[in-house]
C-alpha cells in the first residue's frame, strides 16, 4: 500500500518522501519540511497518532491525512483532536484519495493566501490577482472566472459542459468560445498552465 501510494503521489506532486516507520518519517519531516503529510496509523517504532502528536507540538499548519484499515470511534476522535485534515479507510478509490489530498491543502492555502500556479506565477487570494514575475497579470472577467473554476477543481479535469454552465449559465456557448478563452489565458499567463484533455475539458497543470 505504501509503495502504491507513493507511485500515485509521484504523478501529482513534484517530490515525494517515503518512510517505513514513524521515527524515520519524523526525521524526514524535520529535514525536508514537506508541504503535507500522509501517514498510516499503524507503523513500527512510532505509530501514526504519536507521530502527528509530536508534529503538532510545534506545527499546526501542515496538512495531515491519516490512512488506516480500521474505523474505530476512538481512533477517529484522537485524529480529530490532533487537527487531522483527512481520514482514509483502506482500501480506497483513487478519486477519493486525490479529493482528500486536495481538500487537505485548502487550510495551508487559506493561511498563506498564496497559490503557486507555475514558476514565478502565483495567485494572491487576498487581492484576487495573478502575478507573473512580480507584476500583476491583467485578466478579463471570463478569464478570471475560468481560472477560479480550475483552481477550485485543482487536480481534476473540468468538462467543457461544466465550464459553459459556470461561465455562461444563461447562454449556449460553443467549444470555440472556450478554446479562444483558454488560448488568451495561456498567452497572458503561461502556455503550459492549462492542460487540454482531449474530448473532455481542461485542468490546471500541477507545479
Amino acid at each position: 500500500m505504501r509503495e502504491q501510494t507513493v507511485q500515485v503521489l509521484e504523478m501529482i506532486c513534484k517530490k515525494v518522501f517515503s518512510a517505513k516507520d514513524g521515527k524515520k518519517a519524523y526525521e524526514i519531516y524535520e529535514d525536508e519540511s514537506p508541504d503535507f503529510i500522509i501517514s498510516d496509523i499503524k507503523m513500527p517504532i512510532i505509530d501514526g497518532l504519536k507521530l502527528i502528536e509530536k508534529i503538532r507540538l510545534n506545527d499546526y499548519h501542515i496538512p495531515i491525512v491519516l490512512m488506516s484499515s480500521f474505523s474505530e470511534h476512538n481512533m477517529l476522535v484522537q485524529a480529530v483532536n490532533l487537527s487531522v485534515d483527512g481520514y482514509l479507510i483502506k482500501p480506497f478509490e483513487l478519486d477519493i484519495f486525490v479529493d482528500t489530498i486536495t481538500k487537505s491543502m485548502q487550510r495551508i492555502q487559506i493561511i498563506n493566501g498564496i497559490i503557486i500556479l507555475a514558476k514565478d506565477i502565483y495567485y494572491n487570494s487576498g487581492t484576487q490577482e495573478v502575478y507573473k514575475n512580480g507584476s500583476v497579470v491583467s485578466l478579463g472577467s471570463k478569464e478570471f472566472e475560468l481560472l477560479q473554476l480550475l483552481m477550485k477543481n485543482f487536480l481534476k479535469t473540468v468538462t467543457k459542459e461544466e465550464i459553459s454552465q459556470a461561465l455562461w449559465p444563461l447562454e449556449s456557448s460553443c467549444e470555440s468560445a472556450i478554446k479562444t478563452l483558454v488560448l488568451r489565458m495561456r498567452k497572458k499567463i503561461d502556455t503550459n498552465l492549462i492542460v487540454s484533455v482531449r474530448g473532455i475539458g481542461y485542468r490546471l497543470n500541477h507545479v
